[in-house]
């Protein structure tokens, strides 16, 4: 699946009003190609007659959980997974959806365009990986530990992560030096977005460089793009 006319998302929601009044219409209108359904049998079963780019999963479905589900279609398929959740137990489901797969975790009620803005980021970086050619040779600039805690600059100095510095960086990573929106990166930092300083982010950054430097005595190609977000020159001397 390289053109975007053959990409698919499934909507995995068991309440009928919330996916197939809200969800499902609103992420067809910002010009996806949108399935349904309601629970883990049904995902399965969907999974049989098409391919899938991207799995949007809530938590709370009457087989199997979303959580459950990610965890399988990780063994599966390399499409991207994105959880939804009204649960108030955050930080927990979320460390366990990030850590078991999940590329991003949105809390509800949930913001389409948000979520839409997610599932492009997505479809790109699905695109990229299948274009990108198998490295020969380890990489020689900065890049990410093969277990996203440390970064590992072209010296081969290891600089440990965080949990959001994880979280961050490995966003970034992933976008194959293309620019991520800061409405992203908020989305993977946090359970809510409304309640998030954006200053908070602005200083993560900030500490990641200079921790780097310190490590390093050499920068860290984290640029801020103006107008839209971050983005890491991984490979890069």
């Amino acid at each position: 699946m390289t053109d975007s006319s053959e990409q698919w998302v499934l909507v995995v929601e068991d309440d009928p009003e919330m996916r197939d009044e809200i969800l499902v219409p609103g992420l067809r209108d910002a010009g996806f190609n949108v399935m349904g359904a309601g629970s883990a049998i049904e995902t399965y079963r969907s999974m049989l007659a098409r391919d899938f780019s991207v799995f949007i999963l809530d938590i709370g479905l009457p087989d199997e959980d979303g959580l459950t589900i990610a965890n399988h279609l990780r063994k599966l398929t390399d499409a991207g997974i994105v959880i939804l959740t009204g649960s108030k137990r955050g930080k927990a489901d979320r460390i366990r959806a990030l850590e078991g797969g999940a590329d991003a975790y949105i809390t509800k009620p949930v913001d389409v365009d948000i979520l839409a803005a997610n599932v492009r980021s997505l479809l790109r970086r699905i695109g990229q990986r299948k274009q990108r050619p198998i490295a020969a040779v380890p990489p020689s600039g900065w890049h990410l530990a093969a277990d996203g805690w440390n970064l590992i600059s072209p010296d081969g100095i290891k600089v440990q992560l965080t949990h959001a510095e994880r979280l961050f960086i490995g966003l970034l990573a992933t976008s194959a030096g293309e620019a991520v929106s800061r409405e992203a990166i908020i989305v993977r930092l946090t359970e809510s977005i409304h309640d998030f300083d954006p200053h908070r982010l602005e200083m993560l950054v900030h500490r990641l460089r200079r921790k780097a430097s310190a490590a390093t005595d050499q920068s860290l190609p984290l640029n801020s793009v103006r107008g839209v977000g971050y983005v890491f020159l991984t490979g890069a001397d």
